[in-house]
């Protein structure tokens, strides 16, 4: 439609952040779920989604994303959500130009590969079209304030 001069344009706000956590010891579960209580204080709408089972080409759902990930041992995604990683890695055809996102990852500094499944969520989204909000976050054990500036 045509916009008579002087006319004020509208523009779509999204209050909708999706926040995705992947966990083991279930601390990115607690992390994901005050993110989202933080989000809704705000007025967000902030749904709620473990990965474990989460088809990666949902993603396409979603204008605005936070993931909070746990590593497993040496740099692997938790158990239950390998099916998610592996389907991100291997994202031939998963574009995600739509979605901005940030990650905070969780791992021990006793593992080389610190914060692997965090770090390689981070790049496969950037590699599927998705843009960061943030920094993506890479945080040992000692999480809470690191979680805090985060947000």
């Amino acid at each position: 439609m045509d916009n008579p001069a002087g006319a004020r344009q509208t523009r779509r706000v999204n209050r909708t952040v999706a926040t995705f956590y992947a966990t083991v010891s279930g601390n990115a579960e607690a992390l994901a779920l005050a993110a989202a209580e933080g989000l809704r204080a705000t007025g967000m709408d902030a749904p709620v989604f473990d990965l474990a089972g989460f088809p990666a080409a949902r993603l396409r759902e979603f204008d605005q994303a936070l993931f909070i990930v746990s590593t497993w041992g040496e740099g692997a995604p938790p158990p239950d959500a390998a099916a998610f990683f592996a389907a991100m890695r291997n994202h031939q055809g998963l574009r995600l130009p739509g979605l901005a996102y940030a990650v905070f990852a969780l791992g021990s500094r006793s593992y080389a590969n610190f914060c692997g499944s965090g770090r390689n969520l981070d790049a496969d989204l950037a590699a599927c079209g998705a843009r960061r909000l943030l920094e993506r976050v890479d945080s040992d054990t000692r999480y809470k304030a690191a979680f805090e500036d985060w947000l």
